[in-house]
Formats: structure tokens, C-alpha cells, sequence
């Protein structure tokens, strides 16, 4: 049980990390400007000398101002149109901007709430079309209007990127709301059942964090009341905590029994718990509500006597079910408390939207894994086969080498970066020659030990940024990025010594094998079957030469 545990957790990390890293290659500059002139006045640069760099240290827009904040985002390379590229602006939350972009006259509006959302992408950015990519010396202009005070990482990727963290984002949250979901429904079961006050505040507490998700994270304006209700304003989210906050605290009062087992420490719960009820009360009424600073201060409060008694009880009395409860609740209370900092104005960490947003829905679904651990290796090993049928999809099983449609799909990316880098990039076609004689002397287990051992060959002369994939048949293609045409030749020319310098050996029988190779190098705006064609014909000019040999094409 605990070696299982201990795996999902593991695993749970790590796609975390992948979910919260940094999606693009490119650095982005953000300057912002403290006031909001008139757009067309900022666009024509009157203002450009009172721009200053961000301040955040990194490419995250961080607003602390309530009015409209301009903010004007540039590249260190030029970012072209190839691949659809989107900027997006990662946990908006409330806030919202209009956005002049290259090759657009006017300024398109974005949210996630409202009628500005746009239900083509996942709530977990904002995107924005660049039908023109990024040119040098352009940029993108942003007029933020900020409703909240949360960190907003800013990139630009492709569309295909955007569509992939997007499904990630997607999957993630889905796991963790249903996770919740189930772990709800089984709680108010025993509440009904037993009714014992533990499960019930237990119960209210789930439905609390399920608000607070879709509330956060824009799920909520798939349902009418809820999304008018938390698309608002900034208060629904803080009376769903403040009142998430009186219950847990009661939760654990009654789990721990800390009225008898440490009855002063209990006496602070209980008033944290009161005041925190107040808070919610106070939220809701408009006239007096409290400053928003004094509601996160009171959950942080909160989560620091939850953490002590949990620590008390456990380590100094050596009560077993505090250290179970210190191990579901302390991520989630820790989190709580970065995101409860970051919304005061006082966690300015450069990024930290992505890794603190993610951070908190992984502590809540962390929180229910001693209930639902058979439902979490279940989905553990359907994640474990589609990463099998991946593998299986992209590498071929007799070589090792890529499968013809991984070394195609290389081939997209690799021509993409050379076409924005300005880089040279040659692929080579190699074949093994009389391979088909070798088949039908030695039979096909002996052709198979020879296309092993070829590849095996070819890898010695690759670098780590080269790519080999089987294109079918005794037929390779190595994609060599960053080698113009006479290195990409001398690369060849390695290989075809390599493999015919040396026998392989098969048994007790010595096999001479050699290669006829072609070579292409990509020429800009080029198409992929255009460059293939080339290195093909370099092969059957090989061929037709006398095998043994390397030619290229020009």
C-alpha cells in the first residue's frame, strides 16, 4: 500500500512539472506603462520612453493596479506566422485585455468569463490569434484591466502546442474534479449513514473545494447562475474560502478531537473558525465588505493552527491519524497559502501561476487518495498502455529506429526551426544494397540481424540532435539539423565506410553489406515531399552509379 502511494505521488509530480514548465525557446520582453493614455497615442509610441521592463523579473504579467495598465510584449527573434503561433497569458482569473496584434486594425477582447471568452480553448489561458507571427522590431500591445492580483505567465507557441496543453489541462482537472466529485458523494453517503458530524463538515467542505476549482479556474461559466455569479467579481471566490475555511477547521476540530485531546489549542481553532464564518457573513454584504487583504490573512492564519495541531498531535503525542491527516492536508494548506499571498500582492514570483495553480488542484486531489488509491492505480496503468501504444506508434520494434510516420512528423519540426532560424538542415536516404539477395540466401532472421546492425552503425555517426527513422524496407532516412550540404555529405561518407569496411557477423556466417546513400539539402521554403524527392533521386543516382557510393543532390 505505502510502495503504491508512494509511486502515484511520484507520478503525480512529475506530470505537475510538465504542466507548470515553460512551453517555448524564445525569451519575450514585457514592458509595462503605469498609466492609460488613449490607444491610439500608444500604438503611434508618444509613450514608448515611460515604458518600464517588468518588474516580476520574467515573462508574467503581475497587475496589482485596478484600472487599465498597458503592456507592451516583444520577442528577441522574429516569430513567424509557420505553425499558427498564439500568445497566451496562462490563470487569468477575472482579468481581462484587448490586444493589438500585427496585421490587425483593431483590438480583439479576451476573458474567460463573459462575452469576451472564447470556448475554442480550454479556460486555463487566455490566446490570442498572431495571424502574422511576431516580425522584428513589432509587438504586441495589451491593455490589461485587472480585477485580481495573480501572476499570468506570457509565451507564445504554436497552435499545435496550445491544443496539446490545452487537452493536458483539460485531463488534469477533469482527474481532479471528478476525484472530488466521487470522494463528496461517498462522504455524504456516510453522513446519512452514520451521522457523525465529521462526515458532514467533510461533505460541505468537498462541495466548497468543487466551487472553488471551477469558480478559480472559468469552469463555472459552463453553468448560467454560476458563471454570471462567479464571472462578477472577485467576492464569490473569497466567501466559497472564507466558508471552505470555517469548515475544515471544524472538520479537523471534530477528526483530531481536539477539545480533548489539546483543549487550548482547540479554543484558538474554534475562534479561528468563528472568525472565519464572520469573514464569509461580511463578504457577502456589499456595505461592509472587509479589505480583501484580511480575508486571506484570516485563511492563513487558519492553515497555520491546522498545520500546528496536526504537528502536536502527531509528533508530540504520537496520535497516527494527526500524521494521516498532516500528509492529505498539508500540500493543500501550504498552496493555499502561496496562492492566498500571491492574491494579497505579496508573492511576486516570477511565473508562479503555473506551478501554484496546479500545485493546489494536485494537493486537493492528494487529499483523497487514501479513499479512492484502487481508482488511482486504475487510471495509473490506463496512463501507463497509452504510453506503451505511444511508444509502439513512434519507434520501430525490429530497429530501434523511428517509424516512418515519427521521423516525417521530426522532419515538420526540424524544418520549422531551420525556416526561423536561418539554419541549414540535409537529410539523407540510405538503403542497403542487394538486401533482398541477402534475404533469400541467408534467410529473413539474417536480413533482419543485418538491418539491426546497420542501424546500429548509422547511430555511431549521429549526433545527439540527429534523427534516423526506418522509411520502410531496408530504407533509412537520417535528418541531420544544422549541416549544410558538403557536411551532410561527409557525414554519409562515414557511414557508407562504416558499414562496408566491416562484415557483420550472424551466426557462424560473415555478411559484406554496403550502402548507397543520397543527400539533400533543404532549400527555404521548400515542402517536405519536395526535399525527400531530392534525396531520393541522390539514391538512384547512387544506385544507378554502382551502388557503394553517396551522391547528393543540389
Amino acid at each position: 500500500m505505502k510502495r503504491q502511494l508512494g509511486y502515484f505521488l511520484l507520478r503525480g509530480v512529475l506530470l505537475w512539472l510538465c504542466l507548470a514548465a515553460p512551453a517555448v525557446a524564445q525569451s519575450l520582453m514585457l514592458e509595462r506603462l503605469d498609466d492609460d493614455p488613449p490607444a491610439h497615442e500608444v500604438l503611434a509610441g508618444v509613450y514608448d520612453a515611460m515604458l518600464r521592463p517588468n518588474d516580476t523579473g520574467g515573462a508574467s504579467i503581475y497587475e496589482t493596479a485596478r484600472h487599465p495598465v498597458w503592456w507592451r510584449i516583444r520577442a528577441d527573434r522574429q516569430i513567424s506566422a509557420a505553425g499558427q503561433p498564439k500568445l497566451q497569458i496562462e490563470f487569468p482569473y477575472l482579468n481581462w485585455v484587448e490586444a493589438w496584434v500585427p496585421g490587425r486594425s483593431v483590438p480583439s477582447h479576451h476573458a474567460i468569463y463573459g462575452a469576451a471568452a472564447d470556448r475554442r480553448y480550454a479556460t486555463r489561458a487566455l490566446v490570442i490569434d498572431l495571424p502574422e507571427g511576431l516580425p522584428q522590431g513589432r509587438a504586441v500591445w495589451l491593455r490589461v484591466h485587472a480585477q485580481s492580483t495573480i501572476s499570468m505567465p506570457v509565451s507564445i507557441v504554436s497552435n499545435d502546442v496550445v491544443h496539446r496543453r490545452d487537452l493536458d489541462h483539460v485531463a488534469w482537472y477533469s482527474f481532479i474534479l471528478g476525484l472530488t466529485t466521487v470522494l463528496a458523494v461517498l462522504s455524504a453517503s456516510l453522513w446519512v449513514r452514520l451521522r457523525e458530524p465529521v462526515y458532514g463538515y467533510f461533505t460541505v467542505n468537498l462541495v466548497c473545494v468543487l466551487l472553488y476549482l471551477i469558480g478559480f479556474d472559468g469552469e463555472a461559466r459552463g453553468f448560467p447562475v454560476l458563471g454570471e455569479l462567479f464571472g462578477s467579481s472577485p467576492v464569490p471566490i473569497r466567501v466559497v474560502a472564507t466558508f471552505g475555511g470555517f469548515v475544515i477547521v471544524n472538520f479537523q476540530r471534530h477528526y483530531l478531537n481536539t477539545a480533548f485531546r489539546i483543549p487550548r489549542v482547540d479554543l484558538a481553532l474554534k475562534a479561528s473558525s468563528g472568525w472565519l464564518l464572520v469573514m464569509a457573513v461580511l463578504n457577502v454584504v456589499p456595505q461592509i465588505q472587509p479589505y480583501p487583504v484580511l480575508t486571506y490573512l484570516s485563511l492563513m492564519v487558519a492553515s497555520l493552527l491546522l498545520l500546528f495541531s496536526c504537528v502536536w498531535l502527531g509528533g508530540v503525542r504520537g496520535h497516527r491519524d494527526a500524521w494521516s491527516l498532516l500528509v492529505a492536508w498539508t500540500p493543500l494548506l501550504l498552496f493555499s497559502m502561496l496562492r492566498s499571498l500571491e492574491l494579497i500582492g505579496w508573492n511576486r514570483l516570477s511565473g508562479n501561476g503555473a506551478w501554484i495553480g496546479y500545485g493546489l488542484s494536485m494537493s486537493l486531489g492528494l487529499s483523497c487518495l487514501l479513499v479512492t488509491l484502487v481508482l488511482a492505480d486504475h487510471m495509473l496503468e490506463l496512463r501507463r498502455d497509452r504510453d506503451r501504444a505511444r511508444l509502439l506508434a513512434n519507434v520501430d520494434g525490429l530497429t530501434g529506429a523511428l517509424t516512418r510516420v515519427a521521423i516525417e512528423r521530426r522532419l515538420e519540426r526540424d524544418i520549422d526551426d531551420a525556416r526561423q532560424m536561418g539554419t541549414p538542415l540535409s537529410v539523407a536516404f540510405i538503403d542497403i544494397d542487394h538486401f533482398k539477395r541477402i534475404n533469400d540466401e541467408y534467410g529473413h532472421a539474417a536480413g533482419d540481424a543485418c538491418l539491426r546492425q546497420v542501424v546500429q552503425r548509422v547511430r555511431g555517426w549521429l549526433r545527439a540532435s540527429d534523427a534516423l527513422g526506418r522509411h520502410g524496407g531496408d530504407e533509412l532516412i537520417a535528418i541531420l539539423p544544422g549541416a549544410d550540404l558538403a557536411a551532410a555529405r561527409r557525414v554519409a561518407e562515414g557511414i557508407r565506410v562504416a558499414v562496408s569496411s566491416q562484415p557483420f557477423q550472424f551466426e557462424c556466417t560473415r555478411l559484406r553489406c554496403t550502402l548507397s546513400l543520397g543527400v539533400a539539402s533543404w532549400l527555404p521554403d521548400e515542402s517536405i515531399e519536395a526535399l525527400l524527392q531530392r534525396a531520393d533521386n541522390g539514391l538512384y543516382a547512387s544506385k544507378a552509379a554502382g551502388r557503394d557510393r553517396v551522391s547528393t543532390e543540389m
